[in-house]
């Protein structure tokens, strides 16, 4: 694990032991490691065009100086940078440059290596110096920065783990670790309580494995626990609902081979969820906060949920399962029913729903789909903030039409079996179950599931969009 320091040393006060980093204008294919006369060393990396550089280009700049420093097995590296110069970074603050520098560093840094037998030959990157006066706010937005950055960690850790060892129990096992020492509260019901809560739809999806279906909650009062009838708007709570399906065969409709071996990230929504609390409640934010995170495993068995079953989900709508491998929306249905007891001001809910989306939108953003325009567009300039970009989708009436059954209220996919709009028929479909009068979008994040060479980051789970969920959580 990298360790970062800050010191009110000037970078070339530093000891021998620090490289140094020197960015220059040149391209950023441009890169030297030198030893100065005095017997440091630097490495002086190209930035491009300080008059070029944007906060997107910033985000893959601060991942490109950790990758290097690991490619060049430098042990301590010791860092200066500021915005000045940069008339585009700039006008995001101070603020925002030292929040977006911390958790892009922490995100830079993290490997996967827990089922690693032997431990590389490599050196390891040991420290990160950040150096320069960091005081007062600055100094506060880079350490928020380290936090939360460090949260999203947490999610990838959970996200990369195999389905054996993150069934639904074990899922809500690692909400309890990773808000140890804040004021989460986490509950977890099992069968017995999601049976007298009629979750038929979270139930089925988990009725043909050997892993107990769980509903994991998370409660973060960190404006006050409203008093029962209390009607103040101040405390209505968010409410972030993550799809914790441990692992997705497809049920009956069993995956096609080469699209089931990362199923076991399938529950990296709620995996998000966890880390936006715990970054949420290790920063103190004075917001009510509630995860919710339906835990099931999508398995084959002859108890397993049959195409054409036609069961009753928690808002007692009849949903006919026309195909198994939709499974992510009917556990989420009933968990946004479940959320209405909280009375939130706005539910936003997250899940690895389709590979359609990565056919709309590629791997570069995540998908929105909303009817409030405003509470769209807040998404997408927190992404665009971030760093965990959305894209919006349309969720018109039109969309309706196709999950109409002849045989029950809705059917999980469109009737006809149509390929188009994918993406869009899985946020119609939970559209049905979304509390009423009440603020919700639906976040697609399946394409941003898996990192891609370009977001600079090592291999598996990205984190997304831990940070915009935070983000959401201070600002609104």
């Amino acid at each position: 694990m990298t360790k970062f320091t800050i010191s009110k040393k000037a970078l070339a006060e530093q000891p021998k032991k620090y490289t140094r980093l020197i960015l220059t204008e040149d391209s950023t294919s441009w890169h030297r490691l030198v030893e100065t006369a005095d017997g440091h060393l630097e490495y002086r990396m190209g930035a491009g065009k300080r008059k070029n550089a944007t906060p997107r280009k910033f985000h893959t700049l601060v991942r490109s100086i950790v990758q290097a420093a690991k490619s060049h097995q430098i042990e301590h590296l010791a860092i200066h940078l500021g915005p000045m110069g940069c008339p585009k970074l700039e006008e995001k603050g101070s603020q925002w440059f030292y929040r977006t520098l911390g958790e892009n560093l922490q995100l830079a840094t993290y490997e996967f290596t827990k089922y690693k037998t032997q431990k590389s030959k490599k050196k390891e990157l040991k420290e990160i110096l950040v150096c320069g006066d960091l005081k007062g706010k600055d100094l506060a937005a880079f350490k928020a920065g380290l936090v939360v950055g460090a949260a999203a960690n947490v999610t990838r850790d959970i996200a990369n783990t195999t389905a054996e060892d993150m069934t639904p129990v074990k899922l809500g096992n690692a909400a309890k670790k990773a808000v140890l020492g804040t004021k989460v509260l986490v509950k977890t019901l099992g069968e017995k309580e999601l049976q007298k809560l009629k979750m038929g739809l979270l139930l089925a999806v988990g009725g043909g494995t050997k892993h107990e279906t769980k509903l994991i909650v998370m409660e973060y009062w960190g404006a006050g626990k409203p008093k029962k009838d209390e009607k103040s708007k101040a405390k209505q709570p968010i409410v972030y609902v993550g799809k914790g399906v441990t692992y997705d065969t497809g049920g009956l409709n069993v995956k096609p081979s080469g699209h089931m071996h990362d199923m076991h990230m399938d529950m990296t929504g709620g995996a998000t969820v966890i880390g936006a609390v715990a970054a949420i409640a290790k920063l103190g934010f004075k917001k009510n906060v509630i995860g919710i995170i339906p835990a099931a495993e999508n398995a084959v068995s002859d108890s397993a949920m049959r195409a054409g079953d036609i069961v009753k989900a928690m808002n007692e709508k009849t949903v006919e399962v026309l195909h198994t491998d939709a499974e992510g929306r009917m556990v989420l249905a009933d968990a946004l029913t479940y959320s209405e007891r909280y009375n939130p001001k706005v539910v936003l809910d997250i899940a690895t729903l389709t590979g359609a989306s990565l056919v709309a939108l590629g791997q570069h953003a995540s998908a929105i789909m909303t009817k409030d325009t405003k509470l769209q567009n807040i998404l997408q300039e927190l992404g665009e903030t971030s760093g965990d970009y959305m894209w919006p989708l349309p969720l018109w009436d039109e969309y309706q039409a196709p999950l109409k059954s002849t045989r029950a209220d809705l059917s999980n996919i469109a009737v006809n079996f149509s390929r188009w709009g994918g993406v869009i028929e899985g946020g119609a479909f939970l559209q049905n179950f979304a509390p009423k009068k009440t603020l919700w979008a639906h976040i697609d994040i399946a394409p941003r599931m898996e990192s891609i060479p370009s977001d600079k980051l090592a291999k598996g789970a990205t984190g997304e969009p831990v940070r915009m969920l935070t983000r959401f959580a201070e600002e609104n």
